[in-house]
């Protein structure tokens, strides 16, 4: 055989065809171009596309605990690699085979769980890794077996015994396969590829202000089923409030075949049938104890078609707009809220367990909240079921943040399947009353035309929440009105010194009539075009933080000056919106290490003092009927190197990682105890 290249390329490209031509090299010689370190690109279904719902209430063997690990950054443990593939384990026949790995040596790592904190050296790591261990099962006749993920960070394919079945693109949302027909009694080899690399298409993006998890970083189970069994089931209450609607979806079910919903407790009980699409619809008419913040009441709802029987509990409460107010359950109420990631407290990585969720919402509870905005990305089933029980209205997001290929048809596909992933499999959840499609996206006709389209699919899905996105705002119009009522507010104020004093004289000057009356208020308004298309109008602020350190370089004065007359200058803005919408504070706050006191930025008291400002300015806007400052608690990040105070976090929490409150968590506290957090606002009449 000839080949274009010498020694060991040339040696490579024929050992390539030998392995994989099915003729062992007998075939036509490759191409001239043909590249012996590429990789074939490997063809694998996407994973079942309805979400597999009721896990926890059917028979499952979870695969939960330790999994074997390979790191492998130059993917070449991808089928059709020259050095194998290890989509399956093998050992040495002898001592003579050359394998390039094994499972049975690698290291340890444990699922549910990321591998950035399980292991120092993968810290920052973001690429291909191979999880492998071996299922033992005792197949049923008569059943059917889904291979179920919580969720996985990013890119994931796996392989049973070998065979690619299923490879789920975009993280945080839960997928199931169904293995039934690759199933075997006894030992099963299950292997799966994650690779929590980031880029230019993906959702997120490769730049986000959280840490990229990667890994199987929720529950991985073996659900059970019958042959023709329940998929997910949606039950929400009407808007009269006298009546309880839920859709059913089945599959392998034949048209008319019955099924029914039950709930005990209402003592209504209700038979149906399924349509060609497996899909039976009941309108219920019962009148049930309201769930809500003060009293979150649950009931079991029992699903039954054909042999399957699930049981949900589930909360029934309204959520619905009018003029500029929300109403929960007809009445009137603000949200005392925080944001939150999905970290635990007292231990670095991924929360995964209800244990993780209750630590972390109970200190929201302790904070005075009744509302949480689970930001950015999609939480664990076990978040909006926490909340439920404890009775903490949820906000739940997509991970749109920043700047997405918003003109990229994979990005959108990807963004809806997180998006409609998240949507069926909390749509009964009392607690999320708001879905965000959003956070922070900077203008433009592609974004609008990509946001629009997410709303059209998630109003169709799911008509029983409030939509809203995070909105950025008009940053350089709203800095340069702020530059000059900052201005005006320092002129003749003693924290300024004289020359500063003078440019802000000559400031004002310059802007002729423009310039606004010393001490007069400043309105801010949000007309960001997506407050066209949402429910509430939502938008994230940072007086006091980063805005000063923009301001102080612009103006040419120090930046002490400028955060010392931030401070006092907030009690003069007032914030609304263009539209006759509910306005929703997503963001606010400042970052401070716990410990640190005195003067200055990363201190408590700076923090604090940032916090009462806000709370000032945000009490004096009529407009505003909820907040969520950011954050409840420290949380890693990438883009916080500086040493000795962020350390790779955000140093925005009201907590630090172990749970240790700062000032600001107290001032928050008293908010939300005082008139502005008791007391019902007012509501437009029809």
């Amino acid at each position: 055989m000839q080949s274009s290249s010498t020694g060991f390329i040339g040696l490579l490209t024929a050992v390539t065809v030998l392995l994989l031509c099915p003729t062992h090299g007998l075939a036509a010689e490759p191409a001239d171009d043909e590249n012996p370190f590429n990789t074939p690109e490997l063809q694998v279904p996407p994973p079942d596309e309805a979400v597999l719902n009721f896990v926890d209430s059917r028979t499952i063997q979870s695969l939960n605990g330790t999994w074997n690990l390979i790191v492998d950054p130059m993917d070449m443990g991808a089928p059709g690699s020259i050095f194998g593939g290890w989509a399956t384990t093998r050992t040495p026949v002898d001592e003579w085979q050359l394998l390039e790995y094994s499972y049975p040596v690698a290291r340890k790592v444990q699922v549910p769980g990321d591998f950035n904190t399980q292991f120092d050296d993968l810290f920052f790591y973001r690429d291909s890794v191979w999880y492998q261990r071996s299922v033992n099962t005792a197949i049923k006749p008569g059943s059917r077996y889904h291979l179920w993920f919580g969720g996985a960070n990013y890119t994931t394919t796996v392989f049973l015994n070998g065979v690619p079945l299923g490879r789920q693109v975009g993280g945080y949302v839960p997928f199931a396969i169904d293995v039934t027909e690759h199933l075997r009694p006894g030992a099963n080899d299950l292997v799966i590829n994650v690779n929590n690399r980031l880029g230019e298409h993906s959702v997120p993006t490769q730049r986000t202000d959280w840490w990229p998890y990667g890994g199987l970083t929720r529950d991985v189970m073996l659900v059970e089923t019958p042959q023709a069994f329940i998929v997910n089931a949606k039950a929400t209450l009407s808007r009269d409030r006298e009546s309880i609607h839920v859709a059913l979806y089945t599959r392998g079910l034949a048209a008319g075949s019955p099924v029914a919903v039950a709930i005990p407790e209402l003592a209504v009980e209700q038979q149906g049938q399924v349509d060609a699409e497996g899909r039976a619809v009941f309108q219920i008419s019962a009148v049930p104890e309201l769930w809500s913040p003060a009293s979150p009441r649950l009931y079991d709802v029992r699903y039954r078609a054909g042999d399957d029987v699930v049981v949900d509990r589930v909360g029934f409460r309204t959520i619905e707009t009018r003029g500029q107010s929300v109403l929960l359950n007809g009445e009137p109420i603000r949200f005392r809220g925080i944001s939150t990631h999905e970290e635990p407290i007292g231990r670095d990585g991924a929360a995964h367990s209800h244990a993780d969720m209750e630590r972390l919402f109970g200190e929201a509870k302790a904070l005075g909240a009744n509302f949480v905005r689970a930001a950015h990305y999609p939480y664990s089933r076990h978040a909006a079921r926490v909340a439920d029980e404890m009775g903490l209205l949820l906000w739940a997001e997509v991970p749109i943040y920043w700047n997405i290929a918003w003109q990229n048809p994979d990005t959108l596909a990807v963004a809806r399947d997180q998006l409609e992933r998240l949507v069926t499999r909390d749509w009964s959840r009392a607690s999320v009353v708001i879905w965000s499609v959003a956070n922070e996206t900077p203008y433009s006709p592609a974004r609008m035309r990509f946001l629009e389209q997410l709303i059209d699919g998630l109003r169709s899905a799911d008509d029983s929440r409030l939509i809203s996105a995070a909105l950025l705002g008009d940053t350089r119009r709203e800095l340069s009105a702020v530059a000059l009522h900052l201005a005006a507010y320092g002129v003749d104020n003693p924290e300024a010194t004289a020359r500063e004093r003078a440019i802000f004289a000559a400031v004002l000057e310059r802007a002729g009539e423009a310039a606004p009356a010393i001490g007069s208020r400043f309105d801010l308004v949000i007309d960001d075009p997506l407050g066209a298309l949402v429910d509430i109008v939502s938008y994230n602020q940072y007086f006091g933080w980063y805005y000063a350190r923009g301001l102080a370089p612009a103006l040419g004065v120090s930046e002490r000056t400028v955060r010392k007359l931030m401070l006092s200058f907030m009690g003069h803005i007032r914030i609304s919106s263009a539209f006759d919408k509910p306005l929703h504070i997503s963001e606010f706050g400042a970052g401070a290490k716990a410990g640190r006191r005195g003067e200055g930025v990363w201190t408590e008291d700076y923090q604090a003092d940032v916090y009462r400002a806000q709370l000032t300015m945000l009490a004096n806007s009529p407009q505003v009927v909820g907040m969520t400052p950011w954050i409840l608690k420290d949380f890693r990040a990438m883009l916080r190197p500086l040493g000795g105070v962020q350390d790779y976090r955000n140093r925005k929490g009201l907590v630090d990682e172990n749970g240790r409150r700062k000032q600001a968590f107290f001032v928050l506290r008293d908010f939300y105890a005082g008139p502005w957090g008791s007391n019902r606002p007012e509501v437009e009449s029809d």
